[in-house]
């Protein structure tokens, strides 16, 4: 099991990744320079910005076709497993993710050699994630609840809460 902030962040780290190769392949192939009309880059950057956070406020709702939220409050329960003992990975342990890295990886440069840029375009996904990891986070904090992927292996796309460990004290005990 994963913890689905965890998730989030993890693709995020994977696509910044992949965006540095990237770049640093399409600089040194065809020579580091200054965009092109960078007013005409600034407005297309503001308008992706400005609806991936339209996007974001959607899915932090409860509107029937856009709502994530949804979707958390219908994961299934898991009363019988300590989530610190549930998953095996975890964000510190394992902060990237080679395949999504690999992927994102393939698709941009041959993209951005052709044309310099379409380098940043992955930088789309990470953006919505990192909206998409807030809203997860958001719901667990108001909740009380973990929120889990791939409870089931063979569905690893199922959502399922669980309750938050209590918190611990500075010196690392469990409060009394």
């Amino acid at each position: 099991m994963d913890r689905l902030v965890h998730h989030e962040l993890r693709a995020v780290v994977s696509v910044l990744a992949a965006t540095a190769v990237t770049l640093t392949t399409v600089g040194l192939v065809r020579g580091f320079s200054a965009p092109p009309e960078p007013g005409r880059l600034g407005l297309y950057t503001a308008a992706v910005l400005a609806w991936i956070v339209v996007w974001t406020l959607l899915k932090a709702t409860r509107i029937k076709w856009f709502s994530e939220v949804r979707e958390f409050e219908k994961a299934v329960r898991l009363d019988g497993t300590d989530p610190a003992l549930a998953t095996e990975r975890f964000l510190r342990d394992r902060p990237f993710s080679p395949r999504m890295f690999v992927l994102y990886t393939l698709f941009a440069v041959p993209l951005a050699l052709w044309e310099p840029l379409t380098a940043v375009i992955p930088l789309w996904s990470a953006v919505d994630w990192l909206g998409q990891a807030a809203v997860a986070a958001r719901w667990e904090r108001k909740h009380g609840l973990l929120l889990w992927r791939g409870h089931v292996d063979s569905r690893p796309w199922e959502l399922s809460v669980s309750r938050r460990p209590p918190t611990r004290t500075a010196s690392g005990a469990r409060p009394a």
